[in-house]
């Protein structure tokens, strides 16, 4: 007995629904840092509030693997705008950064400045391109991230200043990129890697649906 036409349009629908089409291929992994050692590289007010000297700060990432400079390309900022697939990954996959107290995204990043960017030297990792204005103990400050150098100043007037508050690092080259593991952006409006979104697990709903719908009738049919 052959299959009709209703049955494997149900069918298709179950298994196209989770399919997403991927421009390029993605990693997600972490990075580690650390502020400075010294009185000078940790003022007040965030001196004894949740940051220390050498204090570790840690964070993840996700990379195009198609945009990393070859060897012999120097320092090259790869922005987030150029991941064709962008807007299917979720700010805080695209960047996390966990900062004693505070935790940052992607999405604090101020576009107006710079994009978000991952840096490169000669085709390894070499930091971030970074910029967000924070509160803290109700007061404005900058955070800034330039390559592998990381520092906070206070924001006066609507302007950051000149005085660091922290001086911290990232720690750069590949071998202090953690836990690298292929990324797939699950589709239109983001995602936590591998999960389906809302539509497509409507549309796998409606696959098993159909199928269910067709075998109760078969069987129905089969017992008259």
């Amino acid at each position: 007995m052959s299959i009709d036409r209703t049955l494997l349009i149900a069918l298709g629908l179950t298994l196209a629904a989770p399919a997403v089409a991927m421009a390029d291929t993605y990693t997600l992994a972490n990075f580690s840092g650390a502020i400075n050692g010294g009185n000078a590289n940790v003022k007040a007010p965030f001196s004894g509030a949740g940051f220390t000297q050498s204090m570790p700060f840690s964070g993840g990432f996700v990379f195009d693997n198609n945009l990393v400079p070859g060897p012999g390309t120097g320092f090259v900022n790869v922005f987030d705008q150029s991941f064709p697939d962008i807007g299917q990954i979720l700010p805080r996959l695209q960047f996390t950064l966990n900062f004693g107290p505070l935790t940052f995204t992607a999405a604090d990043n101020d576009d107006s400045q710079i994009p978000f960017g991952i840096q490169y030297n000669n085709g390894h990792f070499n930091g971030f391109e970074f910029i967000t204005a924070f509160t803290f103990q109700s007061n404005p400050y900058q955070l800034r991230i330039d390559g592998s150098v990381l520092n906070v100043v206070a924001i006066v007037n609507g302007f950051p200043t000149f005085n660091n508050l922290i001086n911290g690092h990232i720690n750069v080259g590949d071998g202090n990129v953690t836990g690298p593991t292929p990324f797939i952006p699950p589709g239109p409006g983001g995602g936590d890697n591998g999960v389906p979104e809302p539509s497509a697990w409507a549309l796998l709903i409606l696959g098993f649906g159909g199928v269910g719908a067709m075998l109760r009738r078969r069987r129905s049919a089969a017992t008259a």
